[in-house]
């Protein structure tokens, strides 16, 4: 006679019990593991900037000295395709990185653009590449127009399509146009004596391009004095980052407030900055929000933490 084996199940009450437990789990793991992977990338984004900056720093040193400026327009018998700082890391293998380049050859249109997740140029916490541009009017550190890039001179014929060399950056020299709001060089980036005078040039028009030659421009090392606070390079979609625009409360609007924890407005977080030392730093961008000192026109004029964005403040300190 075959007797009937009862076979154990879980009951109702059990099953809704574990899911219950597997559900206060992932409530418990998920911010932990994002923590995780945004402390990963954060970490990434470091090692990006550092490589970017010795890249830099191996240009300079192969040119005697002479800093490159991060962009100038198309100018015949000088730059055929204008210049973009990023490309120039590419070309001349400071950055020995192929899939940089978003163009397979000469004449390529601006359709034919291919990007590499993986490139050094690319922060991971910025937005994907066929997502957005980075846009000028930004209007504070977390804004999402912070975190795309920028690729001088590919909308420009000739230009990067035409060279078939066109390398996209999340990063930013710390760099301003020629010029001061003033249009007087003596007050914004003639150096010595300008007092927003930063370390790199953007010749971002023919009309700043005319200055190329002028001597108050070029940039050498023997303007760096304190190698270990002077910024490098920043996160930022805009070469001319330092624009306050019309809002008071957020002078510099365009740093990328890209990585860790928002401040409760939002409207802040941290950001990465590259020395001229090599080394990286991770800093809240709160403190740049604050408004200037009397006499002084943008917050970047004062110190944060050991950090120096214009020439002219390595002497004052």
């Amino acid at each position: 006679m075959n007797k009937r084996r009862l076979k154990a199940g879980f009951t109702l009450v059990e099953l809704l019990v574990v899911i219950g437990i597997i559900a206060v789990l992932i409530g418990v793991l998920l911010p932990a593991l994002n923590k995780a992977r945004r402390a990963a990338a954060t970490t990434q984004c470091q090692s990006n900037m550092r490589q970017i900056a010795t890249g830099v720093l191996q240009y300079i040193q192969a040119n005697r000295g002479k800093f490159p400026p991060s962009g100038a327009p198309v100018i015949a018998g000088v730059y055929p395709y204008g210049w973009w700082w990023a490309n120039e890391m590419v070309r001349g293998k400071y950055i020995d990185a192929k899939s940089t380049n978003v163009y397979s050859h000469a004449n390529s249109t601006i359709g034919e653009k291919r990007f590499a997740s993986n490139s050094v140029f690319r922060c991971p916490e910025g937005l994907a590449q066929d997502e957005a541009i980075g846009n000028p009017n930004a209007n504070y550190p977390t804004d999402s127009a912070n975190n795309g890039y920028a690729l001088l001179n590919d909308s420009m014929t000739p230009g990067a399509p035409d060279e078939g060399l066109g390398v996209p950056s999340w990063y930013m020299l710390n760099s301003r146009t020629a010029l001061g709001s003033s249009g007087d060089p003596q007050t914004g980036m003639y150096y010595p004596g300008g007092a927003q005078a930063a370390p790199f040039v953007w010749y971002n028009s023919t009309t700043t391009a005319a200055t190329l030659q002028v001597g108050g421009f070029q940039r050498n090392l023997s303007c760096v004095h304190k190698g270990a606070e002077l910024i490098l390079l920043v996160e930022a979609s805009n070469p001319n980052f330092y624009d306050p625009g019309t809002d008071p409360n957020f002078p510099m609007r365009r740093i990328g407030g890209r990585h860790g924890q928002k401040t409760a407005d939002k409207k802040n977080a941290y950001t990465n900055f590259a020395f001229f030392d090599g080394h990286v730093g991770l800093y809240p961008t709160a403190p740049l929000q604050k408004q200037p000192l009397p006499g002084q026109s943008m917050s970047a004029e004062q110190f944060f933490r050991e950090t120096i964005f214009f020439l002219k403040q390595q002497r004052s300190k």
